[in-house]
């Protein structure tokens, strides 16, 4: 129900208060409330909070002046308009009214018009303050936020940028320009077609996305969720971001941990576990009461170590407080090594290896160490790589970057599934109540590692073969110059 805009009449006359009860429903719809004196109007007006209040200054008891006087010292009343009514000398009266608080001024007799105009005037003025007043209100409260905000237009132009924003995106304090263009000359989105959606529907709300820094020389990689609210109007539309970064590198860091214990310590440990209980059978050791006894202890021991592990790697995996991913040192070895590395864990013997002369980035090594076996392991279980082979090969790729291209027939996804593979955010958008799904997150957090790095991991279906291609992009070390030939000196 449409809330009316509320009127207080405040007039000793009774006959007075129903000319003017009379003359403001003429006016517009109203909600009118009346008062016979000036303590029950004050009284009134505190408890029902007018939008406009018809004062009369001449009544006993408690003149309008002082009831003025008492409404204007009230922070809950002061903005209130107040229209005072009196037969007293205009000049006199009218100074006395509105050094009292007053907004304006009739005489009594009242010219109706007159009273009609100003009632109508002022209640819609009123109208524009409070309005005015919520929006300072609330951009106040936008630039005080710690999260990033902005205002736009459903084109896409700036309209404001609180703070955050600004510091975050480098956008601009003034309003206009390209908000899409700003936001991109540093940071992507995912999924990558995501900006171009929002612009075909003008900026209306619709499924949150996600954009991203990569890390640089000076500044850790940085991930926000991004939400559209716009106006019923469909006027301005705000953009929420919300800083994931803590979040996904906690992600990144379990992950990471999970895949160096399950790889280089849980594997030996199971099978020193069954080398030791398998030894506990030979008869020269079951022959000796005191030999059996220790590899038994051995062999439990084992065993309780290897569960202790598991019970480490859930409790790392739930409560786990990441900072910023810390790169661990990995054995010299060139592109090729750790691809054929990568394989031979995933357990396939059939892998060709053609072109890879690419570097990578200082740093980079053991973290596409990581990625490399997760994409080999995936075509290990979803292709048939085991039987028929696994081709790697370099694939173009902007400047400072390097691709492989990893093919495996196969039988491939419906294009959409495609379309959706590996989308860190889409699956962890699911997550962010803090749900603890096992180890790790396959390729959606491989693909957010590299993403963190500068690179990048996709998928498509082969244009010529059955199976599916995936292409892992990452930074590329800058080549090493030639030496220079040396010049004769001249004779």
């Amino acid at each position: 129900m449409k809330k009316l805009p509320r009127v207080l009449i405040v007039d000793d006359d009774a006959p007075t208060r129903m000319v003017l009860r009379d003359q403001v429903r003429r006016t517009g719809d109203f909600e009118i409330l009346e008062a016979a004196d000036g303590f029950a109007g004050t009284a009134l007006a505190r408890e029902r909070r007018p939008d406009l209040i018809l004062l009369d200054l001449m009544m006993p008891d408690r003149t309008g002046y002082e009831v003025c006087a008492d409404l204007r010292a009230d922070p809950l009343l002061r903005e209130v308009p107040i229209i005072v009514l009196s037969a007293a000398e205009e000049s006199a009266a009218t100074v006395a009214a509105l050094e009292a608080g007053a907004d304006d001024f009739l005489r009594k007799p009242c010219a109706m018009p007159e009273l009609r105009a100003k009632v109508g005037n002022i209640a819609r003025l009123n109208r524009f303050r409070v309005i005015a007043h919520e929006r300072e209100r609330f951009r106040w409260l936008l630039d005080h936020s710690l999260e990033p905000l902005a205002v736009v237009r459903p084109d896409g132009t700036l309209v404001f940028a609180n703070g955050r924003a600004r510091e975050v995106f480098g956008l601009p304090a003034e309003s206009g320009g390209d908000i899409v263009a700003a936001i991109a000359r540093n940071f992507r989105c995912d999924p990558p077609d995501a900006w171009a959606q929002l612009r075909a529907r003008a900026f209306a709300p619709g499924p949150a996305f996600a954009v991203f820094q990569p890390e640089g020389e000076h500044a850790a990689a940085r991930w926000f969720d991004l939400e559209v609210r716009a106006a019923e109007d469909g006027g301005e539309v705000l953009l929420k971001f919300t800083d994931r970064t803590g979040w996904v590198r906690r992600e990144l860091e379990t992950w990471s941990f999970q895949h160096l214990i399950a790889h280089k310590v849980r594997t030996p440990l199971s099978g020193l576990g069954g080398t030791l209980e398998m030894l506990g059978e030979i008869p020269a050791v079951t022959g000796d009461p005191e030999a059996a006894e220790l590899l038994g202890t051995a062999a439990a021991n084992a065993r309780r170590l290897e569960r202790d592990l598991l019970a480490v790697l859930q409790y790392h995996s739930a409560l786990f407080r990441g900072g910023a991913p810390v790169e661990a040192p990995a054995p010299a070895g060139t592109l090729a090594d750790l691809v054929r590395e990568a394989a031979t864990a995933a357990d396939l013997p059939r892998v060709a290896v053609a072109e890879l002369d690419a570097v990578p980035a200082a740093g980079l090594a053991a973290s596409l160490r990581l990625v490399l076996r997760e994409v080999c392991e995936n075509y290990a279980k979803f292709s048939r790589a085991r039987s028929a082979g696994l081709d790697v090969t370099a694939s173009p790729a902007p400047a400072g970057l390097a691709a492989l291209a990893f093919f495996a027939p196969g039988a491939v996804p419906p294009p959409d599934v495609v379309a959706q593979l590996g989308r860190p955010y889409w699956q962890l958008q699911a997550r962010f109540t803090g749900e603890i799904a096992g180890m790790g997150l396959g390729v959606a957090t491989a693909r957010l590692l590299l993403r963190s790095r500068g690179g990048d991991l996709t998928f498509a279906a082969a244009p010529d073969a059955a199976g599916l291609v995936t292409t892992l992009t990452f930074p590329a070390a800058a080549p090493t110059p030639a030496e220079p030939i040396p010049t004769p000196a001249l004779a």
